[in-house]
């Protein structure tokens, strides 16, 4: 091939084939090589106008996490500040806790012996209750045993109210009847008088005579209705004690020859020296002479009041200082006071002798003997003589009985008072526990002593009688052997309640 280039002459237009597709193949990639970097200069201006533009916003982006960084970090750092104190706090209550835990454990057989006790008080509430749930039970029953006792004293008093009313008629017929005999009877007298003054001087002196015995027969008649009544009241008991002995002796609970037959215990008897029949109730041997239980009745009164008594004897009553003087005079009297308080507790005071004086005397009080569990408070008012609203004989600078509503034997003024007014004045001084017994309902009777009853030696006076022949024997002599009729029983009844004070609903023993 050498041998072919060597034998073709060369000139300046003249070309090789080889070569001029060399040629070519230069300019052709310097063409594209200068595409290239046209092409590359674009595209590093679009480069460096990105790579501008995305720092610009990096950057931005950049600041904004470092602020928020920043702000981050602080607070992290204010959060573990924080964090320390809270460390710092819990390590205290830590240290609180322990405290705690130790005083617990301290604490803890004290907090378990305080829990027993609790579980031993709920056992004994629980066994309380159930004592409670019982009694209510028996309370309802006593309710039920109370509404049909009210049942009956509403028919009982409305008995009595018209037992009351018939009694104040007939009261009113026999003060009629007394001033027509007293009328009468001065008549007779005067008439008499007058008929032998004329029968000296007249002649006619057989009509005169004969005029004369028949005002002397209507004389006689009038004494002899008076020797009846006498007799009458001789025959009556003197007491609830001689009343149970005639029952003994008379049988079928009907007391030997005066006709009663002591329904609902309610027996007239006639006190040794008072010349009229009272009423009044027995139980057993026991004279009621006062009694408080509802407040029905106003124990608020007048002296003369008490003096004579008022009340019905089934209810609330008060028999009289007179009728008291005069079943107690003798000195042969023991007193039993019976009291229920607010709770239903029982209280009584016996005293082996009681004593109340005469009108004269201001029905002075006079006892001794005591034995009970109520305390001896009647003592403090030993010896007083009797007050009530309009009469003060007590030894206080005040009016006992106008302070506190009732008649009593005041000193100065009270450790007992059972007559007061009903839910404020019934009272028992208890020294035993220094405290005041609130009396609900009281019962004060009396009773004769069956021992040796000689007048004044309960009380420091030197007896008047003989020792043979003690006063108390006549109550327990055996009944009379002449009867009183049923007759003679209402009229008895009639004229106790005619005898009786005020004619009120409430006065007079005899309304029943």
């Amino acid at each position: 091939m050498n041998n072919a280039n060597d034998q073709v002459p060369q000139t300046i237009d003249f070309v090789e084939p080889e070569a001029d597709h060399r040629m070519r193949h230069h300019r052709f990639f310097r063409e594209q090589l200068h595409e290239l970097e046209v092409k590359q200069s674009a595209m590093k201006r679009q480069l460096s106008e990105i790579f501008n533009h995305r720092m610009a916003d990096r950057l931005r982006s950049l600041e904004i996490e470092q602020r928020r960084l920043a702000n981050a970090n602080f607070n992290i750092s204010r959060q573990v500040a924080n964090l320390d104190k809270l460390h710092g706090s819990m390590l205290e209550l830590l240290e609180d806790v322990e405290g705690i835990q130790g005083k617990f454990e301290k604490t803890l057989p004290d907090i378990k012996r305080e829990i027993s006790k609790v579980e031993f008080n709920a056992a004994q509430l629980s066994s309380e209750q159930a004592l409670l749930r019982e009694e209510g039970h028996n309370v309802a029953k006593s309710i039920q045993a109370m509404a049909v006792s009210v049942s009956t004293l509403q028919e009982e008093r409305e008995s009595a109210r018209k037992l009351e009313e018939q009694i104040a008629v007939m009261r009113s017929d026999l003060d009629k009847i007394k001033s027509a005999a007293m009328l009468h009877k001065e008549m007779a007298h005067h008439r008499l008088e007058k008929l032998e003054a004329e029968s000296r001087t007249d002649f006619n002196a057989s009509s005169r005579l004969s005029e004369l015995q028949r005002t002397s027969r209507l004389v006689q008649q009038l004494e002899h209705v008076e020797a009846e009544y006498e007799t009458i009241i001789s025959k009556l008991p003197r007491d609830c004690t001689q009343v149970e002995q005639m029952k003994v002796q008379g049988g079928e609970g009907e007391v030997e020859g005066t006709g009663q037959s002591g329904e609902s215990n309610l027996y007239l008897i006639a006190p040794a020296g008072q010349h009229h029949p009272l009423m009044t109730q027995c139980e057993n041997e026991w004279t009621t002479i006062q009694r408080r239980q509802d407040g029905s009745v106003d124990f608020n009164r007048s002296w003369e009041d008490y003096a004579n008594g008022f009340g019905t004897p089934a209810g609330e009553f008060w028999i009289g200082n007179e009728a008291l003087h005069h079943l107690t005079n003798d000195n042969c009297s023991t007193l039993r006071i019976v009291m229920q308080d607010i709770y239903d507790n029982t209280w009584f005071a016996d005293y082996e002798a009681f004593r109340i004086g005469s009108r004269e005397d201001g029905f002075r009080l006079e006892l001794a003997g005591y034995k009970g569990n109520a305390s001896d408070a009647f003592e403090y008012q030993n010896h007083m003589q009797f007050s009530a609203i309009d009469v003060d004989r007590d030894i206080s600078n005040t009016h006992c009985a106008g302070n506190y509503e009732g008649g009593w034997w005041f000193s100065h003024c009270q450790h007992a008072n059972l007559n007061g007014r009903y839910n404020l004045g019934l009272t028992w001084f208890d020294a035993s526990r220094n405290e005041w017994i609130a009396v609900k309902s009281s019962h004060m009777m009396i009773a004769r002593r069956r021992s040796d009853c000689l007048a004044g030696e309960h009380f420091g006076v030197a007896s008047s009688q003989s020792a043979d022949s003690p006063v108390g024997a006549e109550p327990f002599s055996s009944a009379p052997t002449a009867t009183i009729s049923k007759y003679e029983t209402t009229l008895l009844t009639t004229l106790s309640s005619g005898s009786a004070a005020p004619a009120s609903s409430e006065s007079g023993y005899a309304g029943v």
